[in-house]
């Protein structure tokens, strides 16, 4: 009776749909290996339970080898763990068993041999290409310096991270503080942490190498650091995003158009703006399409069509209310740092910056 369910295809077929929910684990576990750095909390336990999902999702494969998805899912799995491989490259506690399992799934799918080995020789050159190109792009970007990590932490709030490295250089060295947001990490089952990366932004760099380092936060209000920064300068401009320009119900362009026409327009509003070409305006530009998005035009096209843009996004801090820097997000109080007395970073200016906004997040493979 077991054997006769077993074998029965329509049991394979339904098996079998769990062959492409497992290779988009994989999809997603290549996606974190661009966006994160990998930190194992455990590391044999991480091993184990990485090894027994893949021995797990193997013996399903290999029960449905001979079904479409799965044989899909085979050609799917090896070509995707190139950039794991690369990036997380020594760590084979993971590693390893995700690799062993996708060798073993490719060979023995349901798979014709000549299938196998031309899918094969492929796989190999994008291994041999792929790892060649990422040694050969880290190693010449790679500084000839050597950097220690003096300090680090974690702010008062727990929201933000910060590191003090000094760099030795042929030019007296440096020292540099950088503050990460401590929020936008992903841990799974409390072993694999994956911290975000390319969100770093140094608030401070000096030279040469400090010898003294004195890291001090503190908590202070919204109110007292608008006070602080009056004082410094009441010229101090902020470039505001068209998300914050659309809370404050701010217009963000101003445009004026070929025929005198001038408009002052929400982002939204701008974006959606399309503009009409007549046949001369065609020539000019040389396209056959009716009409254009308004924000799809370059500087030149502009200039050739007679449009001006003004750009109202960027504003005086001291033009800002109490109330629009709430709305903007900054709360009453919030972290503080000094570095040997002196500032060098604010909550405030942060949320207000955007500075770890994921849309600024940047693509590290060092």
């Amino acid at each position: 009776m077991i054997a006769k369910f077993f074998g029965n295809p329509w049991t394979k077929r339904v098996v079998s749909l769990l062959s492409p929910f497992y290779c988009a684990v994989v999809v997603f576990f290549a996606y974190l290996s661009v966006f994160y750095t990998l930190d194992l909390q455990e590391t044999g336990t991480a091993c184990m339970m990485t090894t027994g999902a893949c021995v797990v999702a193997l013996t399903t494969m290999l029960y449905t080898r001979k079904q479409l998805l799965t044989k899909i899912t085979s050609l799917i799995i090896l070509p995707v763990l190139v950039l794991p491989v690369m990036i997380y490259f020594g760590q084979w506690e993971i590693l390893a068993p995700l690799a062993v399992m996708a060798l073993i799934i490719f060979f023995l799918s349901g798979l014709g041999e000549t299938a196998k080995t031309i899918w094969g020789t492929i796989f190999l050159l994008i291994y041999l290409v792929g790892s060649l190109v990422y040694f050969l792009v880290t190693s010449m970007f790679a500084p000839a310096t050597v950097t220690a990590t003096v300090e680090s932490g974690v702010s008062p709030s727990g929201l933000y991270r910060y590191e003090v490295t000094n760099t030795t250089d042929s030019s007296n060295g440096s020292t540099k503080v950088s503050v990460e947001s401590n929020t936008l990490d992903k841990i799974y089952f409390d072993m694999f942490q994956f911290r975000i990366r390319g969100l770093s932004h140094d608030v401070m760099i000096e030279r040469p190498l400090q010898e003294t380092c004195e890291v001090k936060w503190e908590t202070e209000t919204r109110q007292d650091i608008t006070q602080q920064l009056s004082e410094i300068s009441a010229e101090i401009e902020v470039t505001l995003s068209d998300k914050q320009m659309e809370l404050l119900g701010r217009d963000a362009y101003g445009v004026t158009f070929n025929n005198g026409q001038t408009m002052q327009m929400t982002p939204e509003d701008y974006h959606k703006t399309v503009i009409a070409l007549g046949e001369q305006e065609r020539q000019i530009l040389e396209t056959d399409q009716e009409q254009l998005q308004l924000d799809a035009l370059d500087e030149k096209s502009m200039e050739k069509l007679g449009i001006q843009v003004e750009n109202f996004k960027t504003v005086l801090l001291s033009s800002l209310t109490d109330q629009e820097l709430e709305q903007l997000g900054i709360p009453d109080e919030g972290d503080v740092m000094y570095y040997n007395g002196k500032v060098v970073f604010r909550y405030y200016i942060a949320i207000l910056e955007e500075y770890f906004d994921l849309s600024k997040q940047e693509i590290g493979f060092m």
